[in-house]
């Protein structure tokens, strides 16, 4: 079969980037203004509004051709709540569709098709299009106009057709995915296609309690400071005529002034502590920022009209081949508390009282944050079934690393955190519980947590702001967890030789079960199961380690320190919005070794689970969630479908899941 490339330009009175493709395509003032589309080597056609239905792209698609668009979350939203239900095309089978910009994530490219283009050594998007998109696609502009003229109309549809000549080239470029991979796409549209159902009463509570907060909280600070909150250059002065100066009001920024003026107080330093004034004025501050419902909104925004929202993650975001969020961000809701019971924090929110959420739990916002999760909810006589994996990436480090004796205390199920305090503060084995000694179980944590990566000082204190331990301290204890993990540390470095030798020699390398390989032009990782992660043009240059820190290290600033030039793998890729070089080690390719390896274990499990009847909703990082109907499956069958083996690569490792079921999403 051949690939039909498609590309739709239309407008709306609703905005595309804050409601999601899904909801944009079913608002009633959606149109299509244009098509283009493109079938192998024959010339592009188009189609304008007004016109009758195209049939020679009819006759195309009912052949069974492939319909390839650029991010086809939106082609085909338009495609079935536009193209069919309002003009009566006709459908294009779920198998059909494919997608460039997700091959281009699986190459770890730019995802924006301009960006890509350019990238690749092609010429990039007509800006005039931009122009055009503004003048008359965004409908919720009050500058925007409503009829084409028609030289206008006549520049929209060429700039359809320069969309279509760009994906085309990508996708020549670029070829498809990896049967494999196809069919762990395929799912992922499927998942995203069926959506999140979304407690919207829920969330208008939620909303109400917040803005009831940030009403109190502004007319204080208005009481104490005489301004807005919003009038950042101002307090700023304001803090400087009542004693305390700062640089910035970010919420990092005031945690740490209000910590070092309890500091002050506690140890009397030979500085004047803050007014009270002062203090409270940075509180609120601090409160507002928490009493923001932009969370809220982008849930309640990206609701189709059956509640849904659909299109919240995008398939291979991540290098690893994880997953990223999109839409609301489902993937970085905040953890709700352990012990409380979804249904009673959700009743105690319906209340719409701050003040008595503030008295329940301590404080409303925090109690509102908690709640996130719990808005994703099972549709009527359904259920929320979800299975976390459990210390995947640590077990998947320890089996490729080779580390024995802790694959053998994960396959007896041994308490690692209690283990590794042992081993770090030399206690004897099995004394360490969180009762005796809840402090050297927290270190073992953290250990665990910050060093598996090659992690140092810094990492340590990205889990750790406590203080207990000074920075001496902490690299002796980072010390004592590579003393106890030789074969990890041999990875970090095996890695680290192995890709070097096979940029710059251009042959086939490895260490233990992992291979590298440079592949047109890309380094490729390659995992136990033949999975390849791609690195865009590597170079291996010479350059200081990652450890100099002139900015944060006197020795380094003045040059005294024993850092020294070293040779460092290089790559292109995207990063802080920028396609730019950017350097890796040993850890950082241990550390996407492992993310990789662990998606090789979740996605065959997510297309067991749905196989099985399982209707997955969502896979987050390391957790399959989905929604099932009841009296159907079972915690134990959704515990066995998860852990599998359903590969013989990694039958062996000591993969185990914990499941649990409940009428509301939580963690």
């Amino acid at each position: 079969m051949g690939t039909i490339t498609l590309d739709f330009e239309t407008r709306s009175e609703a905005d595309l980037k804050k409601v999601g493709p899904w909801a944009y395509s079913e608002h009633p003032s959606t149109e299509v203004i244009c098509a283009a589309w493109g079938f192998e080597d024959e010339p592009i056609e188009t189609w304008v509004m007004g016109s009758r239905g195209p049939k020679s792209l009819f006759d195309l698609i009912e052949e069974g051709h492939r319909v390839e668009a650029h991010n086809i979350s939106f082609e085909y939203a338009i495609w079935q709540n536009v193209c069919i239900l309002r003009m009566g095309w006709v459908p294009v089978r779920e198998d059909q569709w494919r997608d460039t910009m997700a091959v281009a994530c699986y190459y770890a490219m730019p995802a924006a098709l301009d960006r890509l283009a350019r990238v690749c050594g092609y010429e990039g998007k007509d800006p005039e299009g931009g122009r055009l998109i503004t003048k008359y696609s965004k409908l919720h502009l009050k500058t925007a106009k409503r009829d084409i003229l028609p030289e206008d109309l006549a520049k929209f549809v060429a700039y359809c057709i320069k969309d279509v000549q760009i994906e085309q080239s990508m996708s020549d470029y670029l070829g498809d995915l990896p049967e494999r991979e196809r069919e762990y796409f395929q799912l992922d549209q499927i998942v995203n296609r069926r959506g999140i159902l979304l407690d919207l009463n829920g969330i208008a509570r939620a909303t109400l309690v917040v803005d009831k907060r940030a009403a109190k909280l502004e007319k204080e600070f208005q009481e104490i400071v005489g301004l807005a909150p919003t009038q950042t250059e101002k307090f700023k002065d304001w803090l400087e005529q009542h004693g305390w100066e700062v640089d910035n009001l970010q919420a990092d920024t005031i945690d740490e002034e209000l910590e070092f003026d309890t500091s002050i107080r506690e140890n009397r330093l030979n500085q004047p502590p803050m007014l009270p004034e002062v203090r409270r004025a940075l509180e609120i501050r601090r409160e507002i920022s928490k009493a923001s419902t932009k969370k809220l909104d982008a849930m309640a925004r990206q609701v189709g009209s059956d509640g849904r929202a659909r299109y919240q993650t995008r398939y291979h975001g991540a290098v690893s081949g994880r997953n990223t969020g999109a839409g609301f961000q489902p993937l970085n809701l905040a953890r709700n508390w352990e012990k409380v019971d979804p249904e009673q924090l959700v009743r105690d929110i319906h209340y719409g009282d701050d003040d008595w959420l503030d008295l329940v739990y301590g404080d409303a916002m925090e109690a509102v944050s908690k709640a996130s999760r719990h808005w994703i909810t099972a549709a009527p006589d359904h259920r929320i079934m979800a299975g976390d994996f459990a210390s995947i990436e640590a077990i998947i480090l320890a089996c490729l690393a080779g580390e024995e004796w802790k694959v053998k205390a994960f396959r007896r199920k041994e308490k690692l955190y209690e283990r590794m305090a042992e081993k770090i503060h030399k206690l004897p084995v099995g004394t360490v519980t969180k009762e005796t000694h809840p402090l050297e179980r927290q270190d073992g944590k953290t250990g665990e947590l910050a060093f598996g990566y090659q992690g140092a000082l810094g990492a340590w204190l990205k889990f750790d702001s406590s203080g207990r331990h000074t920075d001496e301290r902490i690299i002796e204890i980072c010390r004592a967890w590579r003393d106890e993990h030789p074969m990890v540390v041999a990875l970090w470095n095996g890695l680290n030789d192995a890709a070097m030798e096979a940029v710059l020699y251009n042959r086939e390398t490895g260490y233990r079960d992992t291979g590298f390989e440079m592949v047109d032009g890309w380094l490729t990782m390659i995992l136990p199961n033949g999975k390849r992660i791609w690195y865009r043009d590597p170079i291996v240059k010479w350059g200081m380690p990652r450890w100099h820190q002139p900015k944060d290290n006197e020795d380094c600033a003045a040059g005294t320190c024993r850092c020294r030039e070293q040779p460092r793998l290089t790559y292109m890729a995207m990063k802080e919005g920028q396609w730019k070089r950017v350097s890796t080690y040993g850890g950082k390719l241990t550390e996407n070794l492992c993310q990789a390896t662990s998606r090789e274990v979740l996605k065959p499990a997510a297309l067991a689970a749905e196989a099985a009847g399982y209707p997955v909703i969502l896979t987050v990082y390391d957790e399959i969630v989905a929604e099932v109907p009841n009296g159907l499956g079972s915690k134990q069958e959704f515990t066995d479908l998860m852990v599998g083996p359903h590969e013989d690569w990694y039958a062996s490792y000591p993969i185990s899941a914990e499941v649990w079921e409940g009428n509301r999403y939580k963690k």
